[in-house]
């Protein structure tokens, strides 16, 4: 069985475009990870380093100094923020001016392997990378300063025991 996800534009910023991932019918996966930590939880200060470190980022440029290596050494997926010793939120650095945010949770365990919640968000965000670089590399999706152009929307196999 296959799972349809799309690359959706998220926040605009001067030197970078963030892009989260949407599967169909969903919020998104920023959206989700957002709402799981709302306003007055005791991860507010947490949630606040996240985004003021996202507007510095957009600021800046995605640089790879602004993240944590996450992921394989063959992947482009990295980790926001390097301060916070709480929360993870997994991100794809395409570029110096292009981010794809993914989704994120609590980290209470060494490495995000350990953790199967933080372990599938990992490997959401591995296969998307994966498909992202076959499509650049085939032309169906180009990157030009901040922005991505072509087929955003994917169609991911599934585990066989999710439904």
């Amino acid at each position: 069985m296959k799972s349809t996800i799309s690359i959706v534009p998220f926040d605009d910023h001067e030197q970078v475009s963030f892009y989260t991932l949407c599967f169909k019918g969903e919020d998104t996966e920023a959206d989700k990870f957002l709402d799981k930590f709302p306003e007055g939880c005791e991860y507010d200060r947490d949630i606040d380093i996240i985004i003021k470190w996202i507007d510095q980022i957009g600021e800046r440029g995605a640089l790879e100094r602004h993240f944590r290596p996450e992921g394989k050494h063959r992947d482009n997926v990295w980790a926001i923020s390097i301060v916070t010793a709480h929360l993870r939120l997994y991100v794809i650095r395409l570029s110096e001016n292009i981010v794809i945010i993914g989704n994120g949770d609590i980290k209470s365990t060494g490495t995000y392997n350990v953790d199967p919640i933080l372990n599938e968000y990992v490997e959401l965000l591995q296969e998307v990378d994966g498909c992202i670089r076959s499509r650049l590399r085939d032309g169906i999706i180009t990157m030009h300063q901040k922005e991505l152009y072509g087929n955003l929307t994917f169609h991911l196999k599934k585990k066989d025991n999710e439904k």
